[in-house]
């Protein structure tokens, strides 16, 4: 190495490095797909069904076969009331309506007696009516005879003794004719009684039937007060609340009791309230979809069933709409009521309107000039920075949506290293995607 030459020479400058840009700028990548709109507001969850089960009758309890945090199914007996009262009063409306339905066999028997005697009397009508003609054809036989004796007296061939013998056979068969006559009407006067019995035997078997069914009826109804003494699940679901123990007397609802017998939540599907703030409350929609997490763990997200419910209705007071969603709460290993309980807190992230599917996002510090729904971005095209107007769309503080002016293919400008005006050259110094907006 030759002694006064510097350890290492400088080299020199070539004709592009004197031209490299001095300005750097770092750009991002816009995202495809609108900003959908969301609300996340804080949510409660409460039970789908739930029920404070009270007594319909007042005794003392007998039985009861659960506790709190007993899982039960529809129609489970829960608890029995005694109530012997309510149990002898239907053991005599049940006699009653035994009673009251041999009554009905008694007075249908009745009618057809007098339907046999009705029966009777128009056979005995007509009897009387034979009868009738044969006295008939005896008087007029007895008539023609006398008429005889009459002309053999009027000639002298005969006594008059014979003549008034005849008379007195004639009287005689003309008063069994009337007799015949009087039985005939006396025979349809008992077809009319025997009549008049059907009807009077066939009300008697109507108001027997009516008997029936009064007795019936008290039966059904001390049946239901006795039926009330047995407390039943109204659904699936598990026990929250026990109130009485074995042996306490308990007072019935309509007798002033404030204290539930037992209280029954559904477990299966729960619901999320959320209260929806003025702003969002225009763009809710029944189906909306929406997830859930809890707070205690908000590493597990519950799907909903997208808004079930809305109260189309804001508070006065705190300008804020109630909306539910409903969560399948199905039973898991070591949580056969599913994990999800009454009461539970969390947040609930709501999908309200979905993004514009031809826009695309950049980082909302990325705009300038906005105004109206406008405004501007710069963008490295080539090597060269370049400012171009865009539509805006929504803006979640992170992210904003640009409807027109971008494609996903430009370079959007975050920031530069100095000032610099369009058409300055600059150096790129990394294209990355913007950031997720939440």
């Amino acid at each position: 190495m030759a002694r006064g030459k510097p350890l290492f020479e400088e080299a020199p400058h070539s004709e592009e490095s004197k031209s490299a840009p001095q300005i750097t700028a770092e750009v991002v990548s816009p995202r495809s797909g609108g900003i959908d709109r969301m609300c996340i507001q804080p949510g409660t969850v409460e039970p789908l069904e739930a029920a404070d089960l009270f007594a319909k009758v007042s005794g003392f309890l007998a039985e009861q076969t659960v506790d709190i945090g007993s899982a039960v199914k529809k129609g489970d007996v829960l608890a029995r009331i005694a109530v012997p009262e309510y149990q002898k009063q239907v053991e005599r409306d049940r006699a009653r309506v035994k009673a009251a339905g041999a009554k009905v066999q008694q007075m249908e028997a009745h009618v057809t007696a007098a339907e046999s005697e009705a029966k009777s009397a128009e056979a005995s009508v007509a009897l009387a009516n034979v009868l009738v003609r044969a006295k008939k054809a005896y008087r007029q036989y007895r008539e023609k005879q006398l008429n005889r004796f009459r002309e053999l007296a009027d000639q002298k061939a005969i006594e008059q003794r014979v003549v008034d013998e005849q008379e007195d056979y004639y009287l005689s068969a003309f008063e069994g004719e009337n007799e015949a006559k009087e039985a005939v009407r006396a025979a349809i006067e008992r077809v009319a009684a025997a009549k008049a019995k059907i009807v009077q035997a066939r009300a008697d078997v109507e108001q027997a039937k009516a008997e029936v069914g009064v007795a019936t009826a008290d039966l059904e109804r001390s049946q239901v007060f006795l039926d009330y003494a047995v407390i039943t699940s109204p659904y699936t679901g598990v026990v929250t609340r026990r109130t009485y123990n074995i042996g306490a007397f308990i007072k019935s609802a309509d007798q002033g009791a404030t204290q539930p017998l037992l209280a029954v939540a559904r477990t299966d599907v729960m619901r999320v309230v959320v209260q929806v703030p003025d702003r969002d409350v225009p763009y809710v929609s029944l189906g909306d979809p929406a997830v859930f997490e809890v707070a205690s763990d908000t590493r597990v997200v519950f799907p909903t069933r997208g808004i079930s419910r809305l109260a189309k209705y804001q508070d006065p007071s705190t300008r804020m709409m109630r909306v539910e969603m409903d969560v399948d709460n199905p039973p898991t290993a070591g949580h056969p009521d599913g994990v999800l309980f009454s009461g539970a807190y969390g947040h609930a992230r709501l999908t309200l309107q979905a993004g514009a599917p031809t826009a695309v996002r950049v980082p909302t510090a990325a705009v300038t000039g906005r105004s109206a729904g406008k405004g501007s971005v710069r963008v490295v095209r080539g090597d060269r920075i370049q400012t171009v107007p865009v539509t805006l769309g929504a803006d979640n503080g992170i992210e904003i949506e640009v409807l027109t002016g971008l494609t996903a293919d430009d370079r959007v400008v975050l920031r530069v290293s100095n000032p610099v005006d369009d058409g300055s050259v600059v150096a790129v110094s990394g294209a990355k995607q913007a950031p997720v907006g939440h």
